[in-house]
């Protein structure tokens, strides 16, 4: 099968096509998917860099990668909930052992749990955009944010991947959505449903809204302060942003005031009667389901800001990297 390899961590030039790797086999519990489109996702050029190897001591060579859409192919013998012709979407940590097998790559082994039915509404390359930054926001909103109708929630970065999903599935649940996103982005928040769009550059959150009950930082640190001051006593905080460094490192960082300095007096007075909650996504078909359900309602759209073909990986992975993108980056695997 052709695949893109990385035989080292480093910039985009790592991303090689390859054209005959060897394609994966299933184990009893295991889908294999032909893979339509992928995406990709912060996480997949943080993993390139190295940011994440004081966590993931890899063998390589590896493939990147993380969301799919396709059609199944083989399944093992013990799975039960497909079968070859369907089509799926989904998406995984690719880390197996010492290996790292994404999706950037025309078949992959995906682990029954992780998939869904592909909305029967959207292409492969729509549906692509959705799994993991969809699934995201639905455990950090729903799990940890403990979402309810009438909740009054805001999203930081709502032009985002995971804030372009989040303020429609808040709004899914019967939420009170501000959203915050940069002025040319201004109207998207307003077309996906947000009830205040903030422009972040012209504007002071804390100025805009009070006593709300949720926040969801896609952003870090530098927009704590004025969440914790639009929180409610009793409010939470979720952020998506773990405690990654900015190059690489042998040194482990962990969550907690000794890296993030949450002790600073004055931040935290305004956590005082409020909670700070970091987010670890967890690929789970189920949760799918329930979004896969929203779209074909209607409910829920993805974003996209643009569709690479798979040749030119590189240049999909310089973008994303440069920050501001708006909603998701797809990858066309032909």
């Amino acid at each position: 099968m052709k695949a893109v390899l990385a035989d080292a961590y480093g910039g985009p030039e790592v991303l090689q096509i390859i054209e005959d790797v060897p394609a994966p086999r299933v184990g009893p519990n295991g889908v294999q998917v032909q893979i339509h489109a992928t995406s990709v996702n912060p996480v997949d050029w943080k993993l390139r860099k190295g940011l994440l190897a004081p966590i993931w001591k890899l063998r390589f060579p590896v493939i990147w990668g993380c969301d799919c859409s396709g059609v199944v192919t083989e399944v093992g013998s013990a799975v039960t909930l497909f079968k070859p012709g369907d089509e799926v979407y989904g998406f995984k940590h690719g880390k197996v052992a010492q290996t790292y097998r994404g999706s950037y790559c025309e078949y992959a082994a995906f682990p029954e749990n992780t998939l869904a039915k592909k909305p029967r509404n959207l292409t492969h390359e729509q549906a692509a955009a959705v799994p993991l930054a969809a699934v995201t926001a639905w455990q950090a909103l729903s799990n940890l944010g403990k979402l309810k109708p009438a909740s009054r929630v805001l999203i930081h970065a709502g032009a985002g991947g995971v804030g372009s999903f989040a303020i429609q599935i808040a709004k899914g649940f019967g939420a009170m959505v501000a959203a915050t996103a940069s002025t040319g982005n201004q109207n998207l928040l307003r077309e996906l449903g947000a009830d205040l769009a903030i422009d972040y550059t012209r504007e002071r959150i804390e100025d805009k809204i009070s006593g709300y009950d949720i926040a969801l930082d896609g952003v870090g640190k530098s927009v704590w302060r004025s969440s914790f001051k639009a929180l409610r006593f009793g409010g939470r905080l979720v952020t998506l942003t773990a405690p990654i460094p900015s190059k690489p490192t042998n040194r482990l960082h962990f969550f907690g005031s000794a890296v993030f300095g949450i002790a600073s007096g004055k931040l935290r007075g305004l956590m005082a009667g409020k909670r700070l909650l970091i987010t670890s996504v967890k690929p789970r078909g189920g949760d799918l389901e329930k979004i896969t359900g929203l779209i074909e309602a209607g409910r829920i759209r993805p974003v996209i800001d643009k569709v690479f073909p798979l040749e030119q990986i590189a240049d999909a992975h310089r973008l994303s990297e440069a920050g501001h993108v708006r909603g998701k980056i797809v990858i066309k695997i032909g």
